[in-house]
Order: structure tokens, then C-alpha cells, then sequence
């Protein structure tokens, strides 16, 4: 059974091979599974999230944020945009009322994101990067794993 504890978040089995990571500060939640994310990093002295990583070099990071700039999908968005590294390159994205998907690649890594707007002025997000050459093995999981992304 999984189990990998949490100062400013908790984690919780939901299932023997499946970590539902809990955020203490937003609410924020997201499931996957243990065997694509074996191990977290140290978490933020500011509660705001977590990162999963395992050997292949994938890594999945949680949070949640304050919403105080007021983004709004499309706002959020071209922040990101602005913000990304001159090499990466989003070669999909969707988008909806309250939540924000994004995917594309970044330097031979394949990169997915989704953020959802929630009522509370909270953004709550999910980021995968894995290798390209791991296509196979990951994104099968992409649905189910932004599926589970919540929050108050």
C-alpha cells in the first residue's frame, strides 16, 4: 500500500496502487498512479503544493494559488504563454468557463497542464513532463489523472 506523508499536504492511498494527494491550503486534489510517480520532492515551506517525480526522468507537480490577479482562462493563459521557455511549443489546448488545458513539448519533454478556476478566487493545477520517449507509457493515464484534478 502507498503511502508518502506531508507536512503542509497529506496523501492518501485511494486504492493500493493510486496516491490522491490532498492540499491542506486550497483543497486542492489530484490522483495517479504510484507507478508513474514514485517518489515527492521536499515540500514548499508555503503549503502550496507538491511534485512527484520518478527515475525516467516524468514529474507531475500539484497546486493551488491564490487567485488575485483575477485570471480568467484566457487571461491565464497568455500569462503562461508569456511566461514559457522560447523553446517550448503548445501544440494543443482546450478551454471552458472555469478551467484551462494546455499540452505541447518543451525541449524533447512532453508537457500537460490543466488548471481549473474555482468560485473561492483559487486556481487549482496539475503539470505532467515526461520524455517524449515515454509517450507510450503516459499518456494513456492523461484523462483519468485531469479527471481527478479538484478543489473547493
Amino acid at each position: 500500500m502507498a503511502l508518502i506523508a506531508a507536512t503542509l499536504g497529506h496523501v492518501d492511498p485511494a486504492s493500493a496502487d493510486t496516491i490522491t494527494y490532498v492540499n491542506d491550503r486550497f483543497g486542492t486534489t489530484l490522483s495517479f498512479p504510484v507507478e508513474l510517480f514514485d517518489r515527492r520532492d521536499e515540500l514548499p515551506v508555503n503549503g502550496d503544493g507538491a511534485r512527484f517525480r520518478n527515475d525516467s526522468g516524468a514529474e507531475i507537480a500539484v497546486w493551488g494559488q491564490l487567485n488575485v490577479l483575477d485570471y480568467t482562462p484566457e487571461s491565464y493563459e497568455k500569462f503562461l504563454r508569456e511566461a514559457e521557455p522560447l523553446d517550448s511549443t503548445i501544440t494543443y489546448r482546450a478551454s471552458g468557463k472555469d478551467w484551462l488545458m494546455l499540452s505541447g513539448l518543451d525541449a524533447g519533454t512532453v508537457f500537460y497542464q490543466r488548471h481549473e478556476f474555482s468560485a473561492e478566487q483559487v486556481i487549482h493545477s496539475f503539470e505532467i513532463r515526461y520524455p517524449v520517449s515515454a509517450k507510450d507509457r503516459f499518456d494513456p493515464w492523461i484523462g483519468a489523472i485531469a479527471a481527478s484534478l479538484d478543489g473547493p
